[in-house]
């Protein structure tokens, strides 16, 4: 019996010390300062007073997201105040067939399904149809505009000619350049000539320390502001924890700053990770040290903490992925050929984009 008592004592005491630290957590999340939560168009238009670049981390295929792509340019601010956009969902060798479109000139459907086709880092293709109805809008938007007020979009990923990549010993060399060439535009056409422009590709691009952030800010310090987006974690306990706390947010809402204020703490939590630590793209040569520190810097990044604004469009159980645009397997011509990309890069058959995979009904990202 004593030495149950004794056990209860000490189970006592790291309880009391828990819920001390606890308190103590509390407390200091308290003294810090809480965001400043505004609509997400405005702030997001704000946020050019003080940077050349506002860059939007893309989760891929995201619905929500490439709505408010959609909705940024067509309020009537954008065209004037901004008018340029860089995407990484298309490819630079087809510039020229972008800009008859969006200029209003007629363009067939299979020409213009090479922008979002002639990619290189979008293994085996671009395929959310979110991402061609944002041409679609911008075309719309411009329609309505003077020639010299109307919103231009840059395609960042480097010029490729499929026809002629034949092994991956072909491939490879113009994959290292996706970084390079979208900085090359973003310098060229947005910086040096003194514009302003939105940014819209993965996150990884803009904390990677070798990426497309890096290199455009080498030669352009504080360029960017990054606006990351917010998609809820891996368990329910901790995706409700967080949504407790910004109830009052109304969707679509950008909240600034995040690092020091205490939006960071509840945004980043050692026991709450966006995707399982199991799942992350973690290589067998790793160390276990090596592992521990790419999950971490992997995690920070997804959850949103190292961005500068973060976008809120909705609670977790309400996002959704945008449907395929169906040429992927609808076209056999078309597949066979995107099939033939995905063994060169890959070295195997292509699987999925399947007409199973794409319900006519809202398909969720987490499940309900």
């Amino acid at each position: 019996m004593i030495r149950i008592y004794v056990s209860c004592r000490r189970i006592l005491a790291v309880l009391s010390l828990l819920f001390a630290g606890s308190l103590q957590d509390a407390a200091r999340a308290q003294q810090l300062e809480a965001p400043t939560v505004v609509p997400a168009i405005d702030g997001i238009l704000k946020a050019f007073q003080n940077h050349a670049l506002v860059a939007i981390g893309d989760d891929h295929n995201s619905a929500q997201e490439e709505d408010f792509y959609a909705a940024l340019v067509r309020d009537p601010r954008f065209s004037t105040e901004v008018g340029n956009v860089v995407v990484e969902f298309g490819g630079a060798a087809q510039q020229d067939t972008l800009d008859r479109y969006l200029n209003g000139q007629q363009v067939s459907y299979a020409d213009l399904r090479n922008v979002w086709t002639d990619v290189v880092g979008w293994i085996p293709t671009v395929t959310g149809l979110g991402y061609a109805n944002f041409f679609a809008q911008v075309r719309a938007v411009n329609l309505g505009l003077p020639p010299d007020r109307r919103i231009h979009v840059w395609l960042g990923e480097p010029p490729i000619d499929w026809s002629k990549i034949k092994t991956k010993a072909d491939f490879q060399p113009i994959l290292g350049q996706r970084d390079t060439h979208a900085a090359h535009v973003i310098e060229k056409h947005i910086l040096e000539p003194g514009k302003k422009a939105i940014v819209i590709y993965g996150g990884l691009h803009f904390y990677n320390n070798i990426g497309l952030r890096k290199l455009v800010e080498k030669k352009y310090p504080n360029a960017f502001f990054i606006v990351a987006l917010y998609t809820g974690y891996a368990t329910k306990s901790c995706t409700g924890n967080f949504e407790q706390t910004v109830l009052d947010w109304q969707a679509p809402a950008l909240a600034t700053p995040i690092r020091g204020t205490s939006l960071e703490n509840k945004l980043y939590r050692n026991d709450c990770d966006v995707e399982p630590r199991t799942s992350l793209p973690l290589g067998p040569s790793m160390s276990e040290a090596q592992k521990a520190q790419v999950s971490e810097a992997l995690e920070r990044m997804l959850s949103g903490v190292d961005g500068d604004a973060l976008l809120f469009l909705g609670k977790a159980e309400t996002l959704t992925r945008t449907p395929m645009e169906p040429s992927i397997y609808l076209d056999l011509n078309y597949r066979r050929e995107i099939e033939r990309r995905q063994k060169i890069a890959f070295g195997e058959s292509l699987t999925d984009s399947t007409v199973k995979e794409n319900p006519v009904s809202p398909n969720y990202i987490h499940p309900r």
